[in-house]
């Protein structure tokens, strides 16, 4: 027969062994005997939480720093004006086609220009037929 354990003793509550009065812990599997224990807290509301925050405060940061760098607006601009520059006529760009039969060209010789109209007229250039 089996002897019935002391009446101060308890059964460990998961594997219903005898506990005696002096021990918190079962020996058999280490389970609390006299020790409530608390279930870990849910850490999944205050995750998600903070995770939002971070998205919302990325978006935040994504919309100033495009604000702050959208290049597409025109510079204000300015009362004052440059001076006015007189410029020359630039001569017509040579063609880009080899003319296909070789003609004889007549040298034209430079006309004596005083200091004060080559200021005003536009350089003489060799004129190809």
């Amino acid at each position: 027969m089996t002897a019935a354990p002391p009446a101060e003793t308890i059964r460990c509550p998961r594997c219903e062994r005898p506990v005696a009065p002096d021990q918190d812990w079962c020996l058999d599997c280490g389970a609390a005997a006299r020790t409530r224990l608390v279930p870990t807290p849910n850490w999944r509301l205050p995750v998600l939480v903070l995770a939002v925050v971070v998205v919302l405060a990325g978006a935040g940061l994504a919309v100033a720093f495009v604000a702050l760098t959208d290049d597409s607006s025109s510079p204000p601009s300015t009362a004052t004006s440059a001076p006015a520059v007189a410029t020359e006529p630039t001569a017509a760009p040579p063609p880009t086609t080899p003319p296909t039969t070789p003609t004889a060209t007549t040298p034209t010789v430079p006309t004596a220009t005083t200091p004060a109209q080559t200021a005003t007229t536009p350089a003489t250039t060799d004129k190809q037929p």
